[in-house]
């Protein structure tokens, strides 16, 4: 009876996991499939936007929108960042347009940009890699913050004589620091299960999230400054009046600092000038002042900022195998041999072939029977009609791939 049993059981088990493995073939799933076998597939979490046969036109339709987002931080439009607009200056303006950046989007949304320009697949993925790493930093940091306090508290280790004006200062700063890097883990936390849910199925994901995005990085800057603060205050109420070791923790404290914030600059100059060049004036003077105070810094940001939104823009178009509009006018006055020289003729057809959602698709064969007519520069196909195109590959990829060369393509994510 037993053994009878247990053929029952194993004989349903194994229908049950031949079903499952049908199914998931029939829709194209390695992922349950390895998980059942144990292995020997591709266990990748598989995406949804994969062969999406509606993909969003929001990128490029924002590239080409001159008053859009994406067009402001690639420096796109004329608009200058200092105006006042009831034509009454503040001081504060003032002070600004003595170190205007034209175009500066004045703004920490700048930061996230670049992530808007990047394909879905990496940038959903990357939306939840950053909540779950200020979610992480903000319950890890808390710790730190909160032995600062007991160390620098008259209700921790302080002495019960100490200056009354310095601890009152101290537990303000140090309840404010609490306060931000608390809600530095519970805005990251938010983010981190938001975008686990949403980050794939929502198109425009990072443009939607990016106020929380600059909100957890203002509340990285603030609890760190607040925290600089505090260990100041909490070295000198538990040290003075034994002055040298005060003035050499002092001291060491400054170093540390300042290494930091011109280690985080440099790095901030010569990767990311484009976001640099974007952000408000304060987060310039307080990470790299040179770069603000200096003609020669002000000019060498400009440069170098223009460099990389002309490279972003470039490969947000390669990605998708688009043609840059602008880029097609320009060329149609002057040489046609350098038209395109971002775009090589796989990528074309790849991004059209992603766009009819067949990017899943080998196009390497149109390819090849484009390169038997020596037709291997994306320039050579200029002119050319869909009827002539379709004598290389099916007509519906030959319209898409006619259409992007005529600057009037349907758009990708």
């Amino acid at each position: 009876m037993a053994v009878s049993t247990r053929r029952i059981l194993h004989g349903a088990i194994t229908d049950i996991t031949n079903n499952i493995n049908l199914e998931d073939e029939l829709h194209c799933d390695t992922f349950s499939h390895a998980f059942i076998e144990g292995g020997g597939h591709d266990t990748r979490r598989p995406s949804l936007v994969r062969n999406n046969p509606f993909a969003s036109t929001a990128v490029l339709n924002r590239l080409n929108d001159q008053g859009s987002i994406l067009s402001k931080f690639l420096l796109a439009t004329d608009e200058k960042g200092c105006d006042d607009r009831d034509g009454k200056p503040s001081c504060w303006s003032r002070l600004k347009a003595c170190f205007a950046s034209p175009g500066s989007m004045d703004s920490m949304d700048a930061c996230w940009c670049s992530l808007m320009l990047e394909p879905m697949e990496s940038r959903s993925v990357r939306v939840i890699m950053l909540g779950e790493a200020y979610a992480l930093f903000g319950a890890l940091f808390l710790n730190c913050t909160w032995i600062l306090y007991e160390y620098g508290s008259v209700k921790g280790y302080g002495d019960t004589d100490e200056d009354a004006l310095v601890n009152h200062v101290f537990e303000a700063v140090m309840a404010l620091a609490i306060m931000c890097n608390t809600f530095l883990a519970l805005n990251g936390m938010t983010l981190w299960v938001l975008s686990i849910l949403q980050s794939e199925s929502s198109q425009q994901w990072v443009f939607t999230v990016r106020g929380m995005l600059s909100l957890c990085l203002n509340l990285v800057t603030i609890t760190v400054v607040l925290d600089f603060i505090g260990m100041v205050l909490a070295v000198y109420s538990n040290l003075s009046p034994r002055w040298p070791e005060t003035i050499i923790c002092f001291a060491v404290a400054a170093v540390l600092y300042i290494s930091w914030q011109q280690a985080a600059g440099e790095i901030l100059m010569k990767a990311i000038p484009l976001e640099f060049y974007h952000t408000p004036l304060a987060h310039k003077l307080s990470t790299n002042p040179a770069s603000v105070l200096t003609k020669k810094g002000r000019q060498k940001l400009q440069t170098d900022a223009r460099a990389r939104a002309e490279e972003l823009k470039q490969r947000a178009y390669q990605r998708r195998g688009a043609i840059d509009p602008n880029q097609t006018q320009q060329a149609a006055f002057g040489d046609e041999g350098r038209q395109y020289p971002c775009v090589g003729i796989g990528s074309l057809l790849r991004g059209a072939a992603s766009r009819l959602g067949k990017s899943e698709h080998d196009v390497t064969s149109y390819e090849a029977r484009l390169a038997e007519d020596w037709i291997e520069e994306v320039s050579q196909l200029r002119g050319m009609s869909v009827d002539f195109l379709a004598r290389y590959m099916p007509w519906a990829l030959a319209n898409e791939v006619h259409m992007s060369l005529m600057g009037r393509g349907r758009g990708d994510t």
